[in-house]
């Protein structure tokens, strides 16, 4: 590619315009202002729907949780030490087996 230093460059005052509308739509909280500011310098924009951001949230809620719930492992433990839990070995296999056809 040539490259010539003698044109004037189209997209000079672009950048100017750009840095007025993003202080604008900062100002004024407006993002439409903003995504016209981006189409100044003819870049790309992305806009994320509301489902995408709710699954996000859902996504960062699940891997912030703790691996392992002390107070549902404390009763597990309380509840087979009571042989309330394990006490009928075909009623916990069927419940495998139903939970397994489920999926």
């Amino acid at each position: 590619m040539k490259i010539e230093g003698n044109r004037p460059n189209p997209a000079a005052g672009i950048d100017d315009q750009l840095d007025v509308n993003r202080t604008a739509a900062a100002k004024t909280g407006d993002p439409k202002r903003l995504h016209d500011a981006a189409g100044l310098a003819g870049g790309d924009t992305v806009q994320v729907s509301s489902g995408a951001k709710l699954a996000a949230a859902a996504i960062d809620a699940a891997q912030s949780a703790p691996d392992v719930r002390p107070d549902k492992v404390a009763r597990g433990k309380a509840l087979l030490a009571s042989g309330q839990l394990g006490a009928d070995s075909t009623q916990l296999a069927d419940s495998l087996i139903d939970k397994m056809l489920e999926e």
